[in-house]
């Protein structure tokens, strides 16, 4: 802190007095300091309890405690009035009044309305003086003294409410004394109920609570494609996983939407105050941090929402593996129908544990027709068969079905309206004891059925139909 000179038989001898002039102050709250006193004093004290204030002219210090600590005039950021003595001096910081403004009405009329005026605001709950004048209390004992002084100056009698000699200032309700009382009867110097504490922002701490809701829904709505691949990779089954998160994406972007939303209008709305209560001051430094981590959230909500568009594109597509003398024409081994599969994620994923096998040269799995399509090595002593295929497939978190005995069917859908409808069905399908594997597509309002070649597909259109829809076979 600014180091001054001390009187120390003051400072030994009354703890409450201005270590410099050795005048008693009046104590101030935290909330007054925070608001008026400079970002740089700020940063100088560990905290901001126990000041008091010295309105004393002349006299370098603003607000001091026991213990030696104190802040300057410089270092506050609006002119202290209460040390000032020139007639443009502020007496009523809330309501931006001068003393040469009320002595221009003294002159004019012998009197001022302003404390008038000023009494009647506070009272509508108008007022910021914790925040707005140095002394942090109310000013109207400032603005009586200040029309006293101004009715001698001119000759005038005094207003007999405020009294002989300057009597007002010292017996008006912003006099430390009369603070106290004021204080046990719960109200302020104008009568109002009197807040205990300051009003504290919820803004910052409900805009990160509703940023950090935006990121986990953002995560699960696309966890139908990341979670199986984490779960694959620590050696865990994903069966089952990806058609769960599947069925309620839209409802987990739709929460992301809605919480983010609330972020940015708790993050960057302006505070409001109520009659009564001091408003908390911002902190700059604090509202910065919280709008910047707010737009990274953004960022990381776009980026897990969007992530089963591009993950293809980042992990690769859905072909793995590479034998030139395999060629883009030439017919697959083996080809199995996938059931499970979510995203590009999981074809590519798939893919690529398809080519460990010894014996396979390649492997094509393509998510829009959930199959995959396997080529051997030309000059493999023993390929895989499909028994160790479906088991690669099993263990990527799959389900295969060889499709050379079994016969695929594409079936166009119309009247679903959701993927609830699409995964409703899918479940219906699969429960046909000839069904094979059954999956179904919303966005290509398509279903692909797997049944024995002998076997008619009669039960699935039905199915179809008794879940609401109307199905024809793809020709």
């Amino acid at each position: 802190m600014n180091s001054m000179q001390t009187n120390p038989s003051v400072a030994e001898t009354n703890n409450n007095a201005c270590p410099s002039c050795g005048e008693k102050g009046k104590a101030v709250k935290p909330v007054t300091l925070k608001s008026l006193l400079t970002d740089e004093a700020q940063r100088r004290a560990d905290d901001l309890d126990g000041f008091r204030f010295c309105p004393t002219p002349g006299c370098d210090v603003a607000y001091y405690r026991a213990g030696g600590d104190r802040f300057v005039v410089g270092d506050v950021r609006v002119p202290i009035g209460q040390k000032q003595t020139d007639a443009s001096r502020l007496v009523c910081y809330c309501f931006d009044h001068t003393a040469s403004e009320i002595e221009a009405d003294v002159e004019a009329s012998g009197t001022s309305t302003i404390p008038d005026d000023i009494a009647a605001k506070c009272k509508q709950g108008l007022d910021r003086c914790p925040e707005t004048n140095p002394q942090g209390s109310c000013c109207l004992a400032n603005v009586k003294a200040a029309l006293k002084d101004a009715q001698v100056k001119h000759g005038v009698t005094a207003d007999p409410s405020i009294g002989a000699a300057g009597a007002a200032a010292a017996a008006s309700c912003c006099d430390a004394s009369a603070q106290d009382t004021a204080a046990q009867q719960g109200v302020d110097c104008c009568g109002k109920p009197e807040s205990t504490k300051a009003t504290k922002s919820s803004s910052g701490k409900g805009g990160l609570f509703a940023t950090g809701g935006a990121v986990v829904a953002a995560i699960l709505s696309s966890a139908c494609c990341w979670l199986p691949l984490l779960l694959i990779a620590f050696g865990a089954s994903a069966a089952g996983v990806s058609g769960f998160f599947e069925q309620y994406r839209f409802v987990f972007l739709g929460a992301t939407a809605v919480l983010l939303a609330g972020a940015f209008y708790l993050v960057y709305r302006k505070p409001r105050c109520g009659p009564g209560e001091a408003c908390a001051v911002p902190n700059v430094r604090l509202q910065r941090f919280n709008k910047g981590m707010l737009w990274v959230a953004t960022m990381i909500v776009v980026a897990f929402a969007a992530f089963p568009n591009y993950v293809g594109a980042l992990i690769g597509g859905g072909s793995s593996g590479a034998d030139t003398n395999i060629t883009s024409t030439a017919a697959p081994d083996r080809t199995f129908q996938i059931e499970g599969m979510t995203c590009e994620g999981c074809a590519a994923n798939l893919g690529s544990q398809l080519t460990q096998l010894p014996g396979v040269a390649r492997a094509e799995v393509s998510y829009p027709d959930k199959s995959a399509k396997v080529y051997f090595k030309a000059d493999a002593p023993a390929p895989p068969t499909d028994e160790q295929l479906q088991s690669q497939i099993v263990a990527a978190g799959f389900k295969g079905v060889p499709a050379s005995s079994n016969h695929t069917v594409n079936i166009n859908i119309s009247g679903m309206t959701c993927e609830g409808c699409a995964a409703g069905l899918a479940e219906r399908l699969k429960a046909i004891p000839t069904v094979k594997a059954a999956s179904v597509d919303y966005k290509a309002k398509r279903a692909v059925v797997i049944v024995p070649a002998d076997t008619s597909i009669d039960p699935v259109l039905e199915a179809v139909r008794a879940e609401g829809f109307e199905g024809k076979v793809s020709r």
